[in-house]
């Protein structure tokens, strides 16, 4: 509910409505919240309650700048190591997305918004965390983890804009080129392609008003 905008950045969460709307007792909900708590999703505010947690512009920046280190050193290690096995399981992440891809715009109804979100948030974080595991390094694959996973909050201002749809698609389209870049074993074309990649997320993340 958070990472597809039912439950926007600043917003109460309180259990028992949604434990109401869920249809479900307040055990489960309560622990549900209590590891999104841990994973940073939501914050608790003394003698206040609950809140989805808020991304301030230079949170994303600190990020960003903790992703552009993370990334750069994962696809180095993915060119040095990756075997043909490897990188074929990259590609089929890149296709799968295609084909979800296909079919929420072939439905074009109001739930487009939120299946959008929901199949490029799930994907994205396939696409750079399955690359980072081909380094076999647990702690490169958790960090890369834990900020792809805490940006997909920033994300949803893509997701509210008039061009989602287009910004989605160059974003896939830099995906692909990724994998060709590795499969190529060529260092060069994958950094300036990670730098598009990135430049995109200023763009559609960053440089916006807040």
């Amino acid at each position: 509910m958070i990472l597809s905008g039912e439950i926007l950045p600043g917003s109460r969460i309180r259990e028992d409505i949604l434990a109401d709307r869920l249809g479900i007792s307040r055990t489960p909900v309560r622990e549900a919240v209590n590891r999104l708590t841990q994973n940073g999703f939501v914050t608790s505010v003394k003698r206040k309650g609950l809140y989805c947690v808020e991304i301030t512009r230079q949170d994303l920046l600190n990020l960003l700048e903790l992703r552009i280190a993370l990334e750069s050193l994962s696809f180095e290690n993915c060119i040095d190591q990756a075997t043909k096995e490897n990188i074929d399981t990259i590609q089929n992440i890149v296709e799968e997305f295609d084909k979800q891809l296909k079919n929420v715009l072939a439905h074009n109804d109001d739930n487009i918004v939120k299946e959008l979100a929901l199949i490029h948030n799930e994907y994205d974080v396939r696409f750079h965390v399955g690359i980072a595991r081909v380094s076999n390094s647990s702690r490169l694959i958790q960090y890369v983890t834990e900020v792809e996973t805490m940006l997909l909050i920033a994300r949803q201002r893509i997701y509210r804009s008039n061009e989602r749809v287009k910004i989605v698609q160059v974003s896939w389209t830099q995906h692909q080129q990724m994998v060709d870049s590795i499969r190529a074993r060529d260092k060069k074309a994958a950094r300036a392609l990670l730098d598009d990649h990135l430049r995109l997320m200023m763009e559609t993340q960053v440089n916006i008003e807040y």
